[in-house]
Formats: C-alpha cells, sequence, structure tokens
C-alpha cells in the first residue's frame, strides 16, 4: 500500500486525539487503521495446509478478541473453526471426532484401561473413513457408500484391533488403499483387499 493510500485509511478511519501540553491545532492520531493493514499483512497464509485430520479451507472472521481465525474441513466431513495457533501447535487436529475416537478406543479389561495405542495411524485413519462413508449421512461420500447400502461387516464394525489383524495378515502397506473386490457389496474380510492406486481404478464401480 502506498503511502498515500494508507494516509487517506487514517485520514477517514481515525480518531485525532490531542497531545498533553502542545497547541490546540496539532494532533497526533491513533492508528488503528495503520495498526490493523499491518496486523493484517502478518498473518500467515494457511490456506490448503493440513494439520492432523483438518485441512484449512479458507480465512474466517475473527474472534471477539480480533485473533485470526481459519475454516477448515475434517477428514470426517464436518467444518470447524480454529485459531492459527492451534494448528500449528498441534492441540487442534480434527473437529473433535479424534478426541471422541480416543475416548471410544479406551476399554476396559480385568478392571483396567487400556488403549491400543494406533488413533493417530494411517491405518485408524482408513478404518474411520470406511465407517463414515457408510454412516455418516453429511459425509460428502454417503451418496456413493451408505446411500447405496454399503456397509461395515459386524467383525470390523466397532473393533479396530479385528480390522488391524486382518489387514497386516493381508499385505497392508503405507503405498495401497482398501478396495472392494465386488463394488455393489460391503467392507469384510472376504470382499476386501488392499490395492495399488491402479488397481483401484480398473476395479471402479461400473
Amino acid at each position: 500500500m502506498s503511502v498515500g493510500g494508507l494516509q487517506g485509511i487514517l485520514d477517514r478511519c481515525c480518531v485525532p486525539q490531542r497531545t498533553p501540553g502542545r497547541n490546540l491545532q496539532e494532533f497526533s492520531y491513533t492508528s488503528i487503521a495503520e495498526n490493523e493493514v499491518i496486523r493484517m499483512s502478518t498473518v500467515m497464509d494457511l490456506t490448503g495446509q493440513r494439520f492432523g485430520r483438518l485441512v484449512v479451507v479458507e480465512r474466517a472472521e475473527n474472534d471477539s478478541h480480533n485473533k485470526a481465525r481459519w475454516r477448515c474441513r475434517c477428514d470426517c466431513g464436518k467444518e470447524t473453526l480454529a485459531m492459527a495457533k492451534s494448528l500449528r501447535s498441534g492441540s487442534k487436529k480434527s473437529c473433535g471426532c479424534l478426541e471422541a475416537e480416543n475416548r471410544a478406543a479406551i476399554k476396559t479389561r480385568g478392571g483396567c484401561d487400556v488403549i491400543h495405542g494406533a488413533t493417530d495411524t494411517r491405518l485408524y485413519r482408513i478404518w474411520w473413513a470406511m465407517k463414515t462413508r457408510c454412516y455418516n449421512k453429511n459425509h460428502r461420500s454417503f451418496p456413493n457408500y451408505g446411500g447405496r447400502g454399503i456397509t461395515v461387516c459386524a467383525e470390523w464394525l466397532h473393533d479396530f484391533t479385528a480390522f488391524q489383524k486382518w489387514s497386516m495378515a493381508h499385505g497392508y502397506a503405507d503405498d495401497l488403499s482398501i478396495d472392494r473386490i465386488d463394488n455393489d457389496r460391503g467392507y469384510s474380510p472376504d470382499n476386501c483387499r488392499w490395492a495399488t492406486d491402479d488397481e483401484q481404478r480398473h476395479n471402479k464401480r461400473k
């Protein structure tokens, strides 16, 4: 912004304040607009960046303390607002679904709380996304999955450990994704495999 442009903003937006001990015709300006211009220019653009399960979509309206907020889309399909500091520090990783999953992952065995310890792994995210596509009507992919009657088998639906064991025994790798052999049937051990992108493309629903 040019000096003349900034001065125009100051002339229109700033309230003149009398400086103690000076002539009545001499004023100093409270540079509200100038401060806002400087503050806005120093906000790092996070659009498109991923933080945990969140992908930043766009800048949102500032909060009540005039702090920058960002609109984010979670892997589960929901949107949420987040502060830049929370995203960069890792304290905000999802819309809240990750925290809910972590609580649900705690199982009581013999009076002891046990956590399977995999809630932040790629395999766990695949398992959760698989269920979300089938049962969350607000998810953008629901019409092609749950909306068509695609379901997750009872063995996997509420037991990540069972899904994890099957995956490890049937060729899971970080460069593969889960593929339904028959696209008109649901997710189950006898209808799923770990496939490459090319294999997935050749197995698309006609």
